[in-house]
């Protein structure tokens, strides 16, 4: 297993613990927003400090002059991602939301793989296809299970 396999397998399931533990933000009132928001600004303090050790205090100009609107869309794609996770755990438990959310990632991985927007090279092989139905089968199965389906 390659180092970046095992991150995205840590990654993976550090997104249920996080999610869990946003929930119980919300269930001290704080609302889907709230707990949304104390997620970003945790993140965006660690990455600013982070950023700032390595480039130094300037950083925040540097970005400011690269900077161009479409670089607004991946972080806004984050949240919905962060808020859709979120509210579907708490509406549909952790199982039937990773298994929405992965089947998503993997038919958009798929197309943008296979349109060349992800540096990949090369087709898609069959082992790529059956691993796909695989996942979607799985996907469906749990839905079926907890009546989602």
């Amino acid at each position: 297993m390659t180092g970046a396999a095992l991150l995205c397998l840590v990654a993976g399931a550090a997104l249920v613990v996080q999610n869990a533990l946003m929930g119980a933000i919300v269930a001290r009132g704080t609302g889907l927003t709230g707990a949304l928001l104390c997620n970003s600004l945790v993140g965006l303090s660690l990455l600013g400090l982070v950023e700032a050790w390595r480039s130094g205090p300037a950083f925040p100009l540097r970005l400011a002059e690269r900077a161009e609107p479409w670089f607004l869309v991946p972080g806004l794609l984050g949240t919905l991602v962060v808020a859709a996770s979120l509210y579907g755990y708490r509406q549909q438990g952790a199982t039937v939301t990773v298994a929405l959310v992965v089947s998503g990632q993997l038919a958009a991985g798929i197309a943008g793989d296979a349109m060349g927007l992800t540096g990949r090279k090369g087709g898609l092989g069959p082992e790529t296809w059956i691993g796909a139905a695989l996942l979607v089968a799985g996907a469906v199965l749990i839905l079926r299970g907890r009546g989602a389906a």
